[in-house]
């Protein structure tokens, strides 16, 4: 059981600074940039996308690579070198209970489109991307999120109170910017959503607190960092410009959304992606990354991936600890025919949940197997949470492999630090909770704790999705 416990452990780095400011350096690289990639046109984009390039010819970029940025990394400018273990718990939590609301207003949207998506405003923040916009580049850091698909940024003028801040996009000093008119496929001039006097196609974005996002549809430039400096460019992204936003979002500019509708550009770069994660708890692991195209890594176990409401759903079989099957009804995971219940795989909730059915008989697994060798106690007002007096890595050495079971055969095996989640110096909890009387209605959830040390891959043209435990650093070579 040693074994599997450091199985996929990368190496920490020797050398972090917490003087490290990714936007500035990102800025630098940008003044030194000479690589240029041009996009092509989709079939569903050609009416926009080669309207306004005027050629269908042109290469588009087979894949990109670049580091994906968590909270708590010394490379985020979120970072707190004062923050204690209980202090980034406390947020984890906090975090993956606002995204249950997210989560659950997605699944119960009606609209089929992304004027209608509700997302849940700074929430669901666990990685970053570096990116910058237009010409000249306008560095930014942008949100991470699997559960919507519109990639947005903030932009002037600005309608509502905002700070002067020069990441703060200004299209009217980028030679690249082009607006979508009333015409094109985004807009639907019957509800709305075209400002006729300027003859531009608008969006809104609702949020769970009745808080809303909006602005203008457009084409821009985009450029990434990719983890060896160099930089990569995509010509042509739809984006949305947001000039009124009524929800904080600290020192983030907006959202990368890689969810499935035909403006995400998780479908404008070959239907694929894929992200490593490592340790979440570490501070100084900074080898996370994200892979957009052909590039993105499909390797390991597969198993069908399914799409519903701009989410991503697994089909989840069963549960074991060890060589236990636990007990549950047959139909625990399954959606039923209004499309509720399931298993949705997330990157903005750090812990995981389950339904009570399969909760229950997990919990009292985990339960048995420690039995009395460590002292219980109760964290806060969560009675349902399963919390111990003692340290993971030390107390949990030889606990048994709690297992995913996927359908096609496919097997993620959880380990210590999938499963526990330290929430103070000598304190620790089960990293999975019972969604019943959190959010009631929202489907069980794979969270980003039980996704670490996993390469996990996106194959939307396909409808599967890849995972298999690896070392990312490994993937920097």
């Amino acid at each position: 059981m040693e074994a599997i416990y450091n199985q996929g452990r990368a190496k920490q780095l020797k050398e972090a600074s917490t003087s490290i400011n990714p936007i500035a350096n990102f800025a630098t690289r940008m003044e030194t940039a000479s690589l240029l990639v041009h996009a092509t046109c989709l079939p569903f984009l050609a009416s926009i996308v080669c309207s306004i390039i005027g050629s269908s010819t042109a290469t588009k970029p087979h894949g990109l690579v670049t580091k994906l940025i968590h909270y708590d990394s010394i490379l985020s400018p979120f970072h707190n070198a004062k923050a204690s273990t209980s202090d980034r718990a406390i947020r984890a939590v906090e975090n993956s209970i606002a995204r249950l609301a997210y989560l659950k207003a997605a699944s119960e949207s009606s609209s089929s489109d992304i004027r209608g998506d509700v997302i849940a405003g700074d929430y669901g923040r666990i990685f970053y991307v570096n990116i910058s916009i237009g010409e000249p580049a306008i560095p930014q850091l942008v949100m991470m999120d699997t559960g919507s698909s519109l990639l947005w940024v903030r932009c002037f003028p600005c309608s509502s109170p905002c700070v002067s801040d020069k990441r703060i996009f200004d299209p009217s000093k980028s030679s690249t910017y082009s607006p979508l008119a009333c015409n094109s496929s985004y807009c639907v001039p019957s509800t709305g959503h075209c400002d006729s006097s300027k003859n531009r196609c608008l969006y809104e974005i609702r949020y769970v607190d009745a808080a809303n996002s909006r602005g203008y549809y457009a084409l821009e430039k985009m450029t990434f960092v990719t983890p060896d400096e160099g930089i990569i460019e995509v010509r042509n992204v739809v984006f949305g410009c947001a000039q009124a936003i009524y929800e904080p979002f600290e020192q983030s500019s907006g959202i990368l959304g890689l969810g499935a509708k035909k403006l995400s550009l998780a479908i404008r770069m070959d239907f694929m992606f894929s992200y490593c994660i490592g340790n979440i708890s570490d501070p100084h692991y900074t080898h996370n990354q994200l892979i957009l195209g052909k590039g993105a890594i499909l390797q390991g176990y597969s198993t069908p991936l399914e799409v519903h409401k701009d989410l991503y759903y697994l089909s989840l079989e069963g549960i074991s600890v060890g060589n236990k099957r636990l007990p549950m009804p047959p139909m625990t995971f399954q959606r039923d025919q209004m499309g509720n219940g399931g298993v949705i795989i997330d990157s903005g909730a750090t812990w995981s949940y389950l339904v009570r059915p399969a909760f229950e008989p997990l919990k009292r697994e985990v339960q048995n197997l420690i039995g009395g060798k460590l002292e219980l106690f109760r964290y806060g007002d969560h009675p349902d949470w399963l919390c111990y007096i003692g340290i993971v890595t030390r107390d949990l050495i030889g606990f048994p492999v709690v297992t995913l079971h996927f359908s096609g055969g496919a097997d993620l095996e959880l380990d210590i630090e999938n499963v526990f989640h330290s929430m103070e110096d000598r304190k620790f909890c089960m990293a999975v909770d019972v969604v019943d009387g959190k959010v009631p209605g929202v489907s069980s959830v794979i969270g980003v704790a039980a996704q670490q040390y996993l390469n996990v891959g996106y194959d939307l043209s396909a409808g599967m999705l890849y995972f298999e435990r690896i070392d990312c650093e490994l993937l920097e070579d």
